[in-house]
């Protein structure tokens, strides 16, 4: 069950991960192609199936699909189950009418099988907590460097005295800065990159302003 585990809940390569912006938020996610695909080769195309549960307009809030759906999966012999709720955001058109129901109903479903094989590890990476991570790698990653440790306490002390503004705009930095990969991590973050977060870190608290010389 573990070594399954382990292929399961393995990151996918940065090419196959996409982003999409939510509020002031950048978030990551897998497609779901690439999620079944996971799933048809490591558990087997035959060794698992889905099961719509339920698909309709949510009753509070009819601008949204929701759907649920169950997982079922034989593992190591033994049948496990699990369920998911995903939503989809139903597009307008300007005189009020609905474009695509289906495609939205399609998307909830899509969302709902994601969350369902998460509770696998299928991308579970991408929906835990940075420092939880932190902690995990931390555990199992050989001695980190020291200017590495460092740099992450420094950034982290930086954090706590931000407020949610200037937390949201040190996130747009490094999504800009980055190209939208996922934010370092004591196993992945190079110096440069810490050092770059750092003097954001600096702008943001001491409230400058970038100013090109010329």
């Amino acid at each position: 069950m573990k070594d399954i585990y382990q292929e399961l809940s393995e990151p996918f390569p940065q090419e196959m991960e996409r982003s999409v912006r939510k509020g002031s938020a950048n978030l990551t996610y897998i497609p779901i192609s690439e999620v079944i695909a996971r799933l048809n080769k490591v558990i087997g195309i035959n060794n698992w199936s889905s099961e719509i549960i339920s698909c309709h307009r949510d009753a509070i809030d009819p601008h949204w699909a929701i759907a649920h759906v169950r997982l079922t999966a034989i593992i190591d012999g033994q049948t496990v189950s699990k369920d998911g709720i995903g939503g989809q955001q139903i597009k307008m058109t300007k005189a009020g009418a609905i474009l695509d129901l289906g495609d939205e109903f399609k998307g909830a479903m899509s969302d709902a099988l994601k969350k369902a094989a998460q509770q696998l590890g299928v991308a579970l990476y991408l929906a835990r907590d940075v420092e939880a991570l932190e902690v995990e790698e931390a555990l199992s990653a050989p001695q980190p460097d020291p200017k590495i440790e460092e740099a992450f306490a420094q950034i982290k002390e930086f954090k706590s005295k931000m407020d949610k503004d200037a937390s949201d705009a040190l996130d747009k930095f490094w999504n800009d800065y980055s190209g939208n990969k996922p934010k370092p991590t004591k196993a992945t973050a190079t110096i440069e990159d810490l050092n770059a977060i750092l003097g954001e870190c600096v702008r943001l608290t001491m409230g400058g302003e970038f100013v090109e010389s010329k």
